[in-house]
């Protein structure tokens, strides 16, 4: 990011931002894009971290009114409310329903086959939707090239913090981008992972997070995060209700690799050791999809 980052508020702040008593407001976290306040009644306040990052919630906010009745399976934010930009928040803010369930990012998997099979088949539901009416952008990089420069980018930033081994040979994999000029562009999340999956106390799946990335493009990215969530009695159970070619795969493998490397690069910059476990996870699976693949169909 070249642009400065926007200021943090207090939850005092957030506070007067919605006219509400400062004790309703508590700090969430922080993700790469935006900063998060839970606000009692089960809801969330969302404050881009990011010049522009207005655009990226009103867009969600618009994706989320059309998928919510047509999407089953989980559940998925509500926009109770759009925030106007103000001076303590120049890209205005968001406060949806809080989604049930707690994220799967610092949640060890205890039933993966039964998960990977949920997740595999809302995938596919979501990828099969007939996307008119839905006002999604289409997001392609044909050539590979903005996922390929990034990733080695954070790759750089992983190396010289020593968390990444054999960067080199990783570097490798990241420089063989897949054919990706053919691709059929259909509705994905678009940042599907763990850290965006909530689960509920039995480990079923509960919702679906963080929609700003929503669009008309590559299937295989929102495949990644099943690679990328490091399991593979879950990638298979999820493989197994979610048939595609081999080509489609490679491609998912792929961006999982850039994906894990971002998580790295994210835990180092700023100090988040679930994403150092969550990349390094996502790089065990990377190496056992491409020791274990099955021959391209």
């Amino acid at each position: 990011m070249n642009a400065p980052e926007l200021p943090i508020l207090t939850p005092a702040q957030v506070a007067g931002l919605l006219r509400a008593d400062p004790a309703s407001v508590q700090v969430l976290g922080a993700g790469s894009d935006h900063r998060a306040y839970a606000l009692e009644g089960d809801r969330v306040v969302r404050l881009p971290r990011w010049p522009g990052g207005g655009d990226a919630l009103r867009r969600e906010a618009r994706s989320l009114a059309w998928l919510a009745p047509r999407l089953g399976g989980a559940a998925l934010p509500e926009v109770l409310h759009l925030g106007e930009p103000a001076p303590l928040a120049p890209e205005g803010f968001s406060v949806c329903r809080r989604v049930p369930g707690a994220s799967a990012l610092r949640r060890p998997v205890h039933g993966p086959a039964a998960l990977g099979r949920m997740l595999g088949g809302w995938l596919a539901d979501l990828h099969a939707l007939d996307p008119r009416g839905a006002g999604l952008s289409v997001d392609l990089d044909p050539t590979g090239h903005d996922w390929r420069d990034a990733a080695l980018a954070d790759l750089e930033v992983a190396a010289a913090a020593g968390v990444l081994p054999e960067a080199a040979a990783w570097a490798g994999r990241v420089q063989a981008v897949p054919e990706l000029r053919e691709v059929v562009p259909g509705p994905i999340h678009g940042d599907f992972a763990a850290e965006h999956v909530h689960l509920d106390g039995s480990g079923e799946l509960a919702g679906v997070l963080d929609w700003a990335d929503a669009a008309l493009g590559d299937p295989a990215r929102d495949l990644a995060g099943l690679i990328h969530w490091g399991d593979p009695v879950l990638l298979q159970a999820a493989r197994n209700v979610y048939p595609a070619s081999g080509a489609v795969w490679e491609r998912a493998a792929w961006y999982a690799l850039c994906r894990a490397l971002g998580d790295l690069a994210f835990a180092v910059g700023e100090g988040q050791p679930a994403y150092l476990e969550a990349g390094r996870r996502a790089l065990t699976g990377v190496r056992g999809w491409w020791t274990n693949a099955p021959p391209r169909s």
